[in-house]
C-alpha cells in the first residue's frame, strides 16, 4: 500500500505524530496496533473512516423500518469505529445492533438520534484535525437539520440550544420582527419551535403570517407554551401547528419529539422529490424506480401507522379494500395507483395529533375529538404540495366527508366530495369495525354489513357503499380483517 498518497506537503514522522496526539478524542493506541503502528497507515485509515460517511444509509433503513438493513449497517459501524479506536461509538453501535436483531423497535427509536449525533460528532472533530487527507467529495454525508427558536425569553432559547445542539444546528430570535428578517435574508430553518406568548406579535400572529406566505408555508411549527389546556392546543392546530410542547421545557420530550417531527419531515421531502420526477412517465419507467417509491409511500404510511399503537396495518389494509373497490368502478391502471397511494396516506395528519390522545384507551371527550378531528386539515396542509396526484390531498383531506353533508371537515355534500375520498371513506369504516380496539373486539361480519347497508346515502356513497356489501358478500370464509 502507498501510505504517502495522502500525506500532507512535507508531512514527516514528527508530523504525523503531533496530528495523532490531537486525536485524543480516539483510543489511538488502540488503532494503532490495528495499523501495525504504522501512523500513515492508521491516518489514512481515520481518513477513510469519515469519506465512508454510512449516515445516509442508516438513516434511510431508519426511516423505512428496514430493521434487518439497519443491523447491517450499525454492524459496519461497529467494526470500522473499533477499528480507528472510537471506543464510545463502538458500544453504542453494538447496542444497536442487538437491538435491531431483535428488533426492538422502541430502544431504537429513542437511541438512533442520539447514536448519530455521536457520530456527526466524531466525523467533524476528526475532519476538523484531518482536513488536509480528507477528501469529502465522494463522500454521502445527510443533512443536518436547522431548527429556529423564536421566543422572547433568553433562558428558553438558551434550553433548547444547550439540548438540541449536538444534533442541530440551532437559530434564535427575541421576536417575530427577527425572525422574519432572518427569513428574508435567506435562514430557511426545517422546523420552527415557537413561543405561543410574546410581545407584540403573539406565536398566533407569527404562525399565521408564515403560513401565509408560499415561501415559508411548508414549514413545520411546533408551538412551546405553559398553557395546558385543550382549547389552546386546538386553536394551535387549526392555525396549522404540528405539535405542541409545554414548558418548562423536557429535555428528553423536546429530543423525542422534535426526532419524531424531522423524520416525517424527511420523509415528505424525499416523497415530493420522487413525486415530481416520475409521476409523469412513471409507467414507463422500469420496475426498480417503480418499487422504489411504493417504498417512500410505504415507510412514510408505516411512520402514520406506528404512532397508533392499536391500528398496526391499517393503512395497508384500507389501501387494499380501496383499491378493490376501484377496480368495481372499472378504474385505469394510473387510477388505481393513485387510489392505492392516497388510501396510504389517508391519516397522514395523525402525526399531528398528541400521542396520548391517539393511544387514549377510554372514549374521547369533546372537546379530545375536536382534535382528532383537525387530522384531516393537518394531513392536507402536509400533502398538499404533491400537485402532480392530486388524489393523494383529496385522500386526506376529505376522507372523513359524509355523503349526507355531515361529515367533516368542509361538511361537503354528495359528489362534491372527490370520488376517491368517498372509495376511502367506506374502506376506512370497513376496517375500523373488522379491527380490535382496546374497548372493543372486531364486529362480526353480519354485523358490519348491517353498519354499512344502514349508512347507505348517509355516510357512505350508496354506490360505493354497495360495492363494498357485494365484497362482503363474496368474502363468504370472512378473511377480510385485521
Amino acid at each position: 500500500m502507498e501510505h504517502d498518497v495522502r500525506q500532507f506537503d512535507g508531512e514527516n514522522t514528527g508530523d504525523t505524530g503531533k496530528i495523532i496526539e490531537k486525536l485524543d478524542f480516539l483510543n489511538t493506541q488502540e488503532g494503532l496496533q490495528q495499523c501495525m503502528d504504522d501512523e500513515n497507515f492508521y491516518l489514512d485509515i481515520v481518513s477513510t473512516y469519515v469519506e465512508d460517511n454510512v449516515l445516509e444509509d442508516m438513516q434511510k433503513c431508519y426511516l423505512g423500518n428496514d430493521w434487518a438493513g439497519y443491523r447491517v449497517k450499525v454492524h459496519a459501524l461497529k467494526s470500522s469505529s473499533a477499528y480507528i479506536g472510537a471506543e464510545d461509538l463502538r458500544a453504542k453501535a453494538k447496542r444497536m445492533e442487538d437491538a435491531a436483531k431483535q428488533e426492538d423497535v422502541e430502544y431504537i427509536s429513542l437511541n438512533h438520534h442520539k447514536l448519530v449525533a455521536m457520530y456527526e460528532d466524531l466525523m467533524r472533530k476528526i475532519a476538523a484535525v484531518l482536513p488536509k487527507r480528507i477528501n469529502l467529495e465522494g463522500s454521502s454525508q445527510i443533512k443536518q437539520f436547522t431548527i429556529f427558536v423564536v421566543d422572547d425569553s433568553r433562558l428558553n432559547r438558551q434550553v433548547v440550544a444547550e439540548v438540541l445542539s449536538d444534533s442541530y444546528n440551532i437559530s434564535e430570535a427575541s421576536s417575530g420582527q427577527e425572525f422574519f428578517q432572518q427569513l428574508e435574508e435567506g435562514n430557511i430553518p426545517d422546523l420552527v419551535l415557537l413561543d405561543v406568548h410574546m410581545p407584540r406579535e403573539t406565536g398566533h400572529d407569527i404562525i399565521g403570517k408564515l403560513k401565509a406566505d408560499e415561501r415559508f408555508a411548508h414549514i413545520p411549527v411546533v408551538f412551546m407554551t405553559h398553557d395546558n389546556d385543550l382549547s389552546t392546543e386546538l386553536a394551535g392546530f387549526r392555525e396549522g401547528a404540528v405539535d405542541f410542547i409545554t414548558k418548562p421545557l423536557n429535555p428528553a420530550l423536546l429530543q423525542a419529539r422534535i426526532g419524531r417531527i424531522l423524520d416525517l419531515y424527511y420523509l415528505q421531502s424525499k416523497l415530493q422529490e420522487e413525486v415530481q420526477i416520475r409521476t409523469q412517465d412513471i409507467l414507463d419507467k422500469s420496475m426498480q424506480m417503480t418499487v422504489m417509491f411504493d417504498q417512500i409511500i410505504q415507510a412514510l404510511a408505516n411512520t402514520i401507522d406506528a404512532k397508533d399503537k392499536y391500528t398496526k396495518g391499517h393503512s395497508d389494509r384500507v389501501s387494499k379494500y380501496s383499491v378493490m373497490i376501484g377496480e368495481q368502478l372499472g378504474y385505469s391502471e394510473m387510477q388505481l395507483m393513485h387510489l392505492k397511494y392516497a388510501a396510504l396516506l389517508h391519516d397522514i395528519g395523525k402525526i399531528g395529533i398528541p400521542d396520548w390522545i391517539i393511544n387514549k384507551t377510554g372514549p374521547l371527550t369533546d372537546e379530545e375529538f375536536e382534535i382528532v378531528k383537525t387530522h384531516p386539515v393537518i394531513g392536507g396542509d402536509i400533502l398538499k404540495t404533491i400537485t402532480s396526484v392530486e388524489d393523494i390531498y383529496n385522500g386526506a383531506m376529505f376522507h372523513h366527508e359524509h355523503y349526507d353533508g355531515s361529515g367533516y371537515p368542509r361538511g361537503l355534500l354528495g359528489k362534491n366530495i372527490p370520488e376517491m375520498a368517498r372509495v376511502i371513506n367506506v374502506a376506512d369504516s370497513y376496517d375500523a369495525m373488522t379491527s380490535r380496539r382496546s374497548y372493543r373486539d372486531m364486529l362480526t361480519q353480519e354485523g358490519v354489513r348491517g353498519e354499512i347497508e344502514k349508512g347507505l346515502g348517509t355516510q357512505f356513497d350508496p354506490i360505493i357503499g354497495s360495492i363494498m356489501l357485494q365484497i362482503i358478500d363474496e368474502d363468504t370464509e370472512f378473511t377480510l380483517h385485521e
